[in-house]
């Protein structure tokens, strides 16, 4: 294996940790902790705001309903010190018996510091409150982030 394959090998793994820990931190570590997986001038886009720094990610994503995160198989393509993801994800609330499924699109650069993300823009595939046998049916695919 060549020192470039190897290279390539070390990112993949370090990037895959870095979205395990994505989900865990958010429910076994402070939330300061979370947001040590982000560049100082990350962008976060769901619900239709566009937050951009870490302050203005914390502000609002801390005050966002707890629960579990289960993250989901992961598409990794590395370019150099740049990586783009795609992973899908189950979000069940601890507070009441919703969940949302959805996809995190993530852009992640190679920092002094190991990865970090730098754009994530998720696309819930959608919100709980529908009957038992309309769930499923309510995820449009394929799915396109526009």
């Amino acid at each position: 294996m060549s020192g470039k394959d190897m290279q390539a090998v070390i990112d993949e793994l370090a990037i895959r940790r870095l979205l395990d820990e994505y989900c865990l931190r958010l429910e076994f570590n402070s939330f300061d902790e979370w947001m040590d997986l982000f560049t100082d001038d990350t962008v976060y886009e769901v619900y239709r705001m566009k937050l951009e720094g870490r302050q203005a990610v914390a502000e609002v994503l801390s005050q966002a309903p707890h629960g579990t995160h289960i993250g989901g198989p992961v598409r990794i393509t590395i370019d150099g010190d740049t990586a783009k993801t795609l992973q899908n994800y189950l979000f069940v609330s601890t507070s009441t018996d919703e969940y949302n499924v959805g996809w995190y699109d993530r852009t992640l650069v190679c920092t002094a510091n190991g990865w970090k993300i730098a754009h994530t823009k998720v696309k819930i595939g959608r919100k709980d409150d529908l009957t038992e046998n309309e769930r499923a049916h309510k995820v449009a695919y394929p799915i396109a982030f526009g």
